[in-house]
């Protein structure tokens, strides 16, 4: 199962899911210092602009024409806000590369939890808070 990950909610129990083979952590990174070598890079991330790509050309994904968003993407930015763009880039990577769950510490992402989870069929957790239910989620 593909899990997106943020950086900041990369817990012990999702790299020992990771380790077990349970989960791929996927991760894209769209914010400054968000790289960490628990988390791959997807193989095709959303809208980004060349600030928000954080990698090297060499370490970039895929061709420039496959950064684009997803027929989701303006339905994620009217959910979250505007303001959110990078958010809504996180979330529309995570669906563009078939992802089953999100995992965040974002409260703005979380605020939306409910809509965001009707609207695109992904789930989203809270690392801390959501953690067993996380672990029943993945594992059946």
């Amino acid at each position: 199962m593909k899990v997106y990950c943020e950086r900041g909610a990369l817990s012990k129990s999702l790299r020992e899911l990771q380790r077990k083979g349970r989960v791929q952590l996927v991760h894209f990174p769209y914010d400054p210092n968000s790289q960490s070598s628990y988390l791959a890079t997807p193989e095709v991330p959303s809208a980004a602009q060349l600030r928000d790509l954080n990698l090297t050309c060499a370490e970039l994904p895929g061709a420039w024409r496959d950064y684009c968003g997803s027929e989701h993407l303006s339905k994620i930015l009217q959910i979250l806000g505007a303001e959110s763009r990078r958010d809504a880039l996180h979330v529309d990577t995570a669906l563009k590369n078939g992802c089953s769950a999100f995992v965040t510490q974002d409260k703005g992402i979380l605020a939306q939890k409910a809509r965001l989870e009707t609207a695109l069929g992904i789930r989203f957790f809270h690392p801390d808070i959501d953690c067993r239910e996380l672990e029943r989620f993945v594992c059946g």
